[in-house]
């Protein structure tokens, strides 16, 4: 049981499409202050790409940074660089899996957020799952990670210690006496929360014909991130999914994408009532991420539009106030791939329509 009722208070998913960190860390401050997170900026470096963000010192893969290609390499006898990687894991320490500023420039500008810290509640970060990434790194003959049993442990092993070293990294943020400084009740002098999100969106090739994907095994991976992560844990999929798979595990937020997969949630109701009940939370993506549909957009639109992805679920027997105490308003996903100016609007969206609910909870 989680006592996280965030009642749809707003934050982001992931990339944004800006080069210049400070520029980014203004924008997402300035929409979320309540629980900001750290962007990934593909644009300043390939390195913020999502798959190549956590692959720093991952056995068996390598960037080439001049072809922006991350994949494996094939070497005659891997098993070595394996053994000194569980050697590495088995000493327990996090620090050994730091995320460096050059491959997450946002995270940095998060702890060095100052006085933009002063209004949050919870600090909101993200590692790329072990399906996802396990999915996309291939090798020459574009076998993926993920089909090597050695590899796959390696990577889902590599990522827990990963979102381990992030959650430390952000509860530091959240306990410096500069920070709670800022705030002005003993009360809000407390710790910030933190949630770590494991973003999954190939979880969408469930039942693909041309993935092979063991539910039971997802699971485990999953569930082995998880339990690495001491506080808040989320996961993000931006296509449709298993639902029951996912709220079954023991995740506390599920991101997704409400504006095409509501009705598809929805078949899960007595899953979501379940998760629901135990203290899980869904953050309703509510807001678009392509170019065209953002310019279109707009708050009230988009509250219409959350209201009716909200009613399939209590036609179906789910509190309406316990739908509302236990959601977040988010973007359907990143915005990295769209303009400046297009992802920036797209955070104003998501705060209006943050704003605009939260509004007419209190009356």
């Amino acid at each position: 049981m989680t006592d996280f009722k965030p009642r749809a208070l707003a934050t982001g998913v992931g990339s944004m499409p800006h080069a210049d960190t400070a520029t980014a860390m203004r924008i997402m401050f300035d929409n979320f202050p309540t629980i900001p997170y750290w962007p990934q900026l593909p644009k300043r470096d390939f390195r913020e790409n999502m798959y190549a963000q956590f692959s720093e010192d991952l056995t068996g893969v390598q960037i080439d940074l001049p072809h922006e290609w991350i994949g494996l390499v094939k070497v005659d006898d891997l098993m070595p660089q394996v053994e000194a990687f569980y050697a590495r894991y088995l000493e327990d320490n996090p620090d050994l899996f730091a995320v460096s500023h050059e491959y997450a420039a946002g995270l940095y500008a998060l702890r060095d957020g100052g006085d933009a810290l002063k209004n949050a509640r919870w600090l909101k970060g993200q590692v790329t799952g072990p399906i996802s990434f396990g999915l996309k790194i291939v090798d020459e003959t574009m076998k993926p990670m993920l089909y090597d049993d050695a590899l796959r442990d390696v990577l889902v092993k590599h990522l827990a210690r990963k979102a381990q070293w992030q959650e430390r990294f952000l509860e530091s943020v959240g306990a410096r006496p500069s920070t709670a400084s800022l705030r002005d009740s003993a009360q809000d002098a407390a710790p910030l929360q933190t949630i770590i999100f494991v973003d999954e969106p190939s979880l969408a090739l469930i039942g693909a014909s041309m993935v092979a994907l063991n539910r039971d095994e997802v699971v485990r991976d999953l569930e082995e991130i998880f339990s690495s992560i001491r506080g808040l844990k989320g996961t993000h999929c931006c296509g449709n999914t298993d639902w029951s798979m996912l709220l079954d595990t023991s995740v506390d937020v599920i991101s997704f994408d409400a504006l095409n997969y509501a009705e598809n949630l929805a078949l899960f109701a007595d899953d979501v009532r379940r998760f629901l009940d135990r203290g899980g939370v869904l953050a309703w993506g509510i807001v678009p991420t392509v170019e065209e549909e953002i310019a279109k957009a707009t708050p009230e639109a988009l509250v219409a539009r959350l209201d009716a992805a909200m009613s399939l679920l209590m036609k179906k027997g789910i509190d309406r106030d316990l739908l509302y105490e236990r959601a977040l308003i988010t973007p359907a996903c990143g915005l990295g791939t769209v303009s400046v100016a297009a992802a920036e609007k797209a955070f104003q969206l998501t705060r209006q329509v943050s704003e605009q609910v939260r509004m007419r909870l209190v009356q």
